[in-house]
């Protein structure tokens, strides 16, 4: 008996089961959203249901380099937004000479919709800081600074009817308010399509279930609405709004704007569109190449998954416990489903015989397959039916030839983040350089929708 082979079947073996049984809880996990998503309705937009009046709302854009693209953003969303209080504030950086002058050509311009903030530091910082300096200029101490704020990027394609949303939930003692977040349709950009899938997916289900049980609510950078008495708050007891020197400063805040008392919304919101389409919410093109976009994730995942582990911990409510949980188990099981395919495929290559394996365990092993088959099926299922509420369409083919290239973005966005955890940032004790992406815009703002 060769005895070196037999070991090496016993660990591959016992290797899948273990890989198998981890990909069973997280799809159990997942399944859990769904079901608890499948009970929960979304408010309507009726014409006219909303009548609040727009108190004065600042767009905050924090830039760096986007001189290529801010001055097509600032006037596509203007002739969107019908309201005169609400204004784009546009941070610059004093050495960013090309974003700085386009940003003074539009304020000159609009001068009563665009105001120009010049950060007293040399750029790049962090975009944090960015919005800090935003804050600090614009919530002085006088009666003028505005009563909302909203975070926005230059190249989000901003919804009218959300600055509506903002003023209702503000006047209903709501201080923090996310708005979906979805990606305008890419057609055949496969890299870029992913964004179509995921963000449908997450915030057509998992956001509404975070905000029906009461747990924190993350913001996503863009479509976050915050109250001067949210804003004041934070400049009063630590003199900035947002954590500093962190790369997704944005998420934080939400998890800080619960700690602090304050109440938050996700307002998934949608107008009266038979079908239930016409979400009101925030647009936008992704990264639609492999190395922008994991370049993209590998920040989202290091700030969320490592950095805001490191500085919030596990503090909070049952439910607050329960989606730290599932914001960060991707750190691990983003690795399991390529692992397990290359696991199978040598396998059934005929690279191990697993006959003399015990019955039992070969039993529970087949069965423990059989159930990740069907949750891939569910999962398949739930992610075309996420995206038809958004795009109102049957992508049944499209999504399912970009799902492996997703699996493969947010594995080796996974990689990167823990090289970065671990070498980079010495375990999130150390701030890392703001990394951007490029932006692209839509060429007709005015019907930019799904």
């Amino acid at each position: 008996m060769n005895w070196g082979l037999l070991l090496m079947e016993m660990l591959f073996f016992y290797s899948m089961i273990a890989i198998s049984v981890a990909i069973n809880i997280s799809s159990l996990d997942d399944a859990f959203i769904d079901v608890m998503a499948f009970g929960i309705t979304r408010g309507r937009m009726s014409k006219g249901a909303i009548t609040v009046e727009i108190p004065k709302i600042a767009v905050f854009v924090a830039n760096w380099h986007e001189e290529e693209v801010l001055g097509k953003m600032v006037e596509g969303n203007l002739a969107r937004i019908p309201y005169a209080t609400v204004s784009l504030y546009l941070g610059v950086y004093p050495n960013d000479t090309g974003t700085l002058q386009v940003a003074r050509e539009l304020a000159e311009k609009h001068p009563t919709r665009v105001t120009v903030i010049v950060n007293r530091m040399q750029g790049p910082t962090s975009k944090g800081q960015m919005l800090n300096e935003m804050f600090t200029q614009v919530f002085d101490g006088t009666d003028e600074s505005p009563d909302i704020v909203v975070l926005h990027d230059s190249e989000d394609v901003i919804d009218p009817r959300t600055f509506e949303v903002y003023a209702a939930y503000a006047q209903s003692g709501y201080d923090f308010i996310q708005v979906p977040v979805f990606s305008l349709n890419r057609g055949r950009a496969v890299v870029a399509s992913t964004y179509m899938d995921e963000f449908a997916e997450r915030h057509t289900r998992e956001m509404i279930v975070r905000n029906a049980v009461g747990a924190t609510i993350p913001s996503a950078g863009v479509g976050t609405g915050v109250t001067r008495k949210l804003i004041q708050h934070f400049l009063a007891t630590r003199k900035q709004v947002l954590m500093s020197g962190t790369v997704t400063e944005d998420y934080i805040l939400g998890v800080e704007a619960k700690r602090a008392g304050f109440k938050a919304a996700f307002a998934a919101v949608s107008a009266d569109d038979p079908r239930g389409l016409d979400f009101v919410a925030t647009r936008e093109f992704f990264p639609k190449t492999l190395s922008a976009s994991i370049k993209q994730k590998t920040r989202w995942v290091y700030g969320i998954n490592f950095e805001a582990m490191h500085k919030l911990g596990w503090e909070g409510d049952g439910w607050d416990k329960y989606f730290f949980m599932r914001d960060r188990k991707g750190i691990v099981t983003n690795f399991l489903p390529p692992v397990s395919l290359a696991l199978l495929i040598m396998l059934f290559m005929g690279a191990f015989d697993l006959t003399d394996m015990p019955y039992e365990w070969q039993y529970w092993f087949n069965l423990s397959i059989l159930f990740n088959m069907f949750a891939l099926v569910m999962r398949y299922c739930i992610r075309v039916g996420a995206c038809h509420q958004v795009y109102g369409t049957w992508d049944l083919l499209g999504i399912a030839l970009r799902w492996p290239v997703a699996l493969y973005i947010n594995m080796a966005a996974v990689y990167r983040a823990w090289i970065t955890y671990v070498g980079v940032s010495r375990f999130a004790t150390q701030p890392i350089v703001w990394s951007k992406t490029t932006h692209e815009l839509p060429e007709d703002f005015m019907s930019a929708r799904r």
